[in-house]
């Protein structure tokens, strides 16, 4: 009798790492960092941008995340963070070096973090070379790039002529004109939003067999969008080069902010994932998306942020069947010993 106890103990242990299925994590007491290495963001000193950063660190302190500004990126300044906020630069010589693209990548394929990527158009400021200001994508397409995303900034200007904060660059993204993804894992990021301001934002587009495409050619159910422009969005260009996945004067729709879940390593037991969300705009630094008004239209930006920070602060893990088939194999020689120990004695 105790054998068979022992048989039916062991088919039990069989037969339960089956019915494993991953469990989110939610996110309570996450460190959140906010890049603020001197010279990077732009226009992060002056008074609107100062403004909206303190409310943005208000939101996310009330929800009970600690935040951490950042005056360098490394790999000690990052070792405890569960999020990174990336913002729109300030110039070329602002840009990240080689040795910050790793501590970002390595941090991030530890998994269980969240990366938050912000954009800027190309829009050429007096300071800048007016031929070419294609750093404002290519430095954050260079972390895309290193935590191994689908996803890439192209390097232009979107416009939308019916939703926008009184000019055609001041995109709104309108729940009412599609604007606003209401489906499936979306829904949850963007319940209660109707309208994001992307004032003067790029283009996202995707990244497949090794070169940009338009954007909808990697949704799978890893990676959907968030936001995007009416049906009639303007692709534009202020300087000499060319968008990748786009031309100038394209018109449609055209995507403002995309996430993306990433696996970034496994054991035996566990397969671990990361977050990344892209948007067209940068949620710090002038004219951000954490917005609640803009020349008298109602946002909900800090609605969309403090969303987009649960979701991506909830960890994601899945069971590794290869471990536990690997145990299953043990217990059924186990198994298969024992019974035959038990009817040789018989």
């Amino acid at each position: 009798m105790n054998r068979r106890y022992a048989i039916i103990l062991l088919m039990i242990l069989l037969i339960t790492p089956l019915a494993l299925t991953y469990t989110p994590t939610r996110a309570q007491g996450k460190k959140i960092g906010i890049d603020l290495t001197p010279g990077r963001v732009k226009d992060i000193d002056n008074k609107w941008s100062q403004k909206l950063l303190r409310e943005l660190e208000g939101n996310l302190t009330a929800a009970g995340w600690e935040v951490v500004e950042l005056t360098s990126i490394t790999p000690d300044t990052l070792k405890d963070l569960d999020a990174l906020v990336i913002g729109k630069m300030y110039n070329e010589q602002s840009g990240f070096s080689q040795a910050e693209v790793q501590a970002i990548a390595d941090w991030f394929k530890q998994g269980g973090k969240f990366l938050w990527v912000g954009a800027d158009s190309d829009y050429t400021e007096p300071y800048l070379n007016p031929e070419d200001t294609s750093f404002k994508s290519k430095e954050p397409n260079k972390i895309l790039a290193a935590i191994g995303s689908h996803l890439r900034i192209d390097h232009m200007s979107v416009e939308d002529p019916d939703n926008n904060a009184g000019a055609a660059y001041r995109v709104v993204a309108n729940r009412s004109a599609g604007g606003i993804n209401d489906q499936g894992v979306a829904a949850t990021i963007t319940q209660g939003v109707d309208r994001v301001l992307f004032h003067g934002p790029a283009g996202l587009a995707g990244y497949k067999d090794g070169k940009f495409v338009p954007i909808e050619e990697v949704f799978n159910e890893h990676i959907f969008w968030l936001c995007r422009t009416g049906p009639h969005g303007t692709v534009v260009s202020h300087d000499g080069v060319d968008p990748e996945a786009y031309s100038v004067g394209d018109t449609g729709r055209f995507y403002l902010a995309a996430a993306e879940v990433i696996q970034v390593s496994n054991d035996l037991f566990t397969i671990k994932y990361s977050k990344v969300i892209v948007t067209a705009e940068s949620l710090i630094g002038d004219r951000n998306i954490f917005n609640s008004e803009y020349h008298g239209i109602s946002l909900d930006g800090p609605t969309f942020t403090m969303n987009v920070f649960e979701w991506g602060l909830t960890e994601k893990t899945e069971s590794n069947m290869t471990g536990y088939a690997i145990i299953g194999v043990v217990v059924v020689v186990i198994i298969i010993i024992v019974a035959v120990m038990f009817l040789r004695k018989k």
